[in-house]
């Protein structure tokens, strides 16, 4: 059986050793190109038109013309550009629906149970407008890519229910009355991460493990879950992926449990984090609702975002209209699986990145969102995060963009690679300070210590950590400082390595925590680190169950220290320098290591200490933070514990 797939824009492959004698397909001139192994090659004298030619004669039989790779090589990429409206476009009379397949035969709009057949357009997408008012109604896409239809969901759905894509009034959204909030620089910023269903679902508020949930008063807190991060100290709440995901039920919310990193609509709004799953009117509104809230208290919201892979390729609606095209390749034409998934994205492909860009534009457009956190960013390219950056500050220019700059191998060139290596070609983008983490926290895998659970050794990396790491970055602006995030073990379960008393966890941990305050670079904190939060020794917790992903609402006594140092870096520039200056020392001494911050007007001498021995260190100015108590002794103090020790002196 002779098997055709249409390679290039004007190359047909024959699987088959046949002789062949006739190939023609009407309207095109067919000649034998070469012959390698098991297939045959043929050229056009003209490019194929992909949205028409469907079959082909060979030796006077008729063959289905299949796609092949044709879709994988950078000529279809340059030459199938659509820059016009995408997804369905609501207004009272009528709703216009646009999809990008330039491959596709014909497309059929399927809405509420009536079929509607859809006109190409120049540039690869097909479009149809269908009159009256739609709201509220569900659709999908009948696709014909060759010789049969596939049902496919929109991959620009915006608004969804419990099984399909629905059409909605954006207009009836409920209002946001609060803008985003301002940020001058990065270096000002302190953000806060957390999952919505961990940080209410053991927590005494109606709405348990929803969007709602952290707007809502807590007896515990004595506030909503988000003015209790507002009140730490945070600039920036950062949440764990929202938009809509594989892994969970929306309905049964307690039968599985997810972090998001399953992405299946990236539009959409996920179901399992709101109280009324089947109204995509209630998705949307609640998440706007937290997003509003926070802004009213001065809260920026950041969204962790995963655009290096989805979680199946035949889940995710973008193959039923362009075979392959979203997907990265290597130079043979096989998909990689550098995300360990083996659905690589591939973000330099025009109309891939055009949906990555889109996406981004509506949260902040529709929701007001003020960042994002690009998970495993390194396995993007340079081109696109700049070209994110681009247009997301003309919509906001005090957008906040950083993500997994993680050096991973992968097919793109290295200089193309979105990873810390090639962090001076993108100005606008930070990144998770993987050299902090491991000097600070320690390395995971060996049970090693780092500085702040104890070690000794590194303390001249130590200096650079809290200068910024300007021998990875060019401005401290780029720099994450953080020793846990959702993924790997907490810090308070490492420590359970080297310690078991856990009153020195306890100190150490507080530790880790004010040493990132104090630092240059971008304060980065986990939700419940500041109260030693513990996931059991779970080191990747991405689909366990509440009782290890729950936040747990105690240890409130840690959070005083913190939420006063974060004052205290609040008030002082010279924590939040922008770039690298001789104003900004550090100094390794006997028992503790000296980090100075001077101004013109007051300088600020930070003593370091990372054991229980006891130093006397001079008082020549006022103390004006101790992470431990201290005993006076003339114009000396004396320091028995790990811990930030800052004099302010004129």
């Amino acid at each position: 059986m002779i098997k055709a797939f249409i390679d290039d824009l004007q190359l047909i492959r024959l699987e088959s050793t046949d002789y062949i004698y006739d190939i023609h397909i009407q309207g095109y001139e067919i000649t034998w190109y070469k012959n390698d192994g098991d297939n045959q090659y043929f050229k056009s004298n003209i490019d194929l038109k992909l949205h028409e030619v469907d079959h082909i004669y060979i030796n006077h039989h008729r063959y289905p013309l299949h796609i092949g790779l044709v879709t994988l090589h950078k000529s279809f990429d340059k030459k199938y550009r659509y820059d016009g409206p995408l997804g369905a476009v609501y207004t009272k009379t009528h709703t216009d629906f646009y999809v990008y397949s330039p491959v596709a035969k014909e497309i059929y709009c399927m809405v509420d149970g009536a079929t509607y057949e859809m006109t190409y357009l120049e540039g690869g997408a097909y479009h149809v407008r269908v009159q009256g008012d739609l709201e509220g109604k569900s659709y999908a896409y009948n696709v014909r890519l060759v010789d049969t239809f596939q049902i496919a969901n929109d991959p620009y759905t915006i608004a969804s229910n419990l099984d399909s894509s629905v059409i909605i009034d954006m207009d009836k959204l409920e209002p946001q009355f609060h803008d985003h909030v301002t940020l001058k620089k990065y270096t000002d910023a302190v953000i806060y991460e957390g999952m919505i269903r961990d940080l209410t679902i053991d927590l005494d508020v109606p709405n348990k493990g929803t969007f709602l949930g952290v707007t809502e008063y807590s007896e515990t807190l004595k506030s909503s879950v988000l003015e209790y991060i507002k009140n730490l100290g945070v600039t920036h709440f950062q949440v764990l992926p929202v938009y809509d995901f594989y892994g969970v039920d929306d309905v049964n919310k307690d039968e599985l449990y997810n972090w998001g990193y399953n992405p299946m609509q990236y539009f959409a709004i996920e179901g399992w984090l709101s109280n009324n799953p089947s109204d995509p009117y209630s998705r949307i509104n609640e998440f706007r609702k937290v997003v509003d809230k926070a802004h009213e208290i001065g809260l920026a919201v950041n969204m962790d975002v995963v655009y290096n892979h989805v979680y199946e390729r035949a889940l995710f609606p973008y193959d039923y209209f362009v075979p392959g095209y979203f997907y990265r390749h290597d130079k043979n034409f096989q998909q990689t699986h550098s995300a360990f998934l083996e659905n690589d994205v591939e973000t330099t492909n025009y109309m891939v990145r055009r949906l990555i860009v889109d996406s981004l534009v509506h949260f902040v457009k529709h929701y007001k969102v003020d960042g994002f956190r690009f998970d495993l960013m390194g396995l993007m390219d340079v081109d696109t995060m700049n070209q994110i950056a681009i247009e997301l500050k003309k919509l906001n220019p005090n957008i906040m963009l950083y993500g997994e700059g993680w050096n991973m191998d992968n097919a793109l060139p290295k200089s193309k690679r979105s990873n810390m290596n090639n962090q001076a070609m993108m100005p606008a983008i930070g990144h998770f300070n993987d050299f902090y983490r491991n000097l600070l926290k320690g390395e995971l895998h060996t049970k090693e210590l780092g500085y702040a659970t104890g070690s000794k050794e590194k303390l001249e990396d130590v200096l650079k950590a809290l200068k910024g790491s300007p021998h990875i970055f060019n401005t401290p602006n780029k720099s994450l400082n953080y020793v846990e995030c959702h993924d790997n073990m907490t810090l308070f379960d490492t420590l359970h390595f080297n310690y078991k008393d856990k009153k020195i966890k306890h100190v150490y941990q507080d530790l880790a925590n004010h040493i990132i305050a104090i630092s240059q670079g971008i304060p980065f904190y986990h939700a419940g680190q500041e109260m030693y939060r513990s996931k059991d020794g779970v080191e990747n917790s991405y689909k366990s169950p509440d009782s290890i992903n729950m936040v747990k609402w105690e240890n409130f006594s840690s959070i005083k220290k913190l939420r006063q140092l974060l004052k205290i870096r609040k008030s002082y520039k010279v924590y939040r320098h922008s770039d690298y200056n001789e104003d900004v020392r550090a100094e390794i001494h006997s028992g503790y290591i000296l980090y100075s911050l001077k101004s013109n007007t007051y300088t600020l001498d930070h003593y370091i200490k990372n054991d229980f021995n006891e130093i006397k260190i001079p008082l020549d100015g006022k103390l004006i933070f101790g992470s431990k108590n201290v005993k006076t002794l003339d114009n000396e103090i004396l320091i028995n514990k790990p811990g930030v020790y800052i004099i302010k002196r004129k």
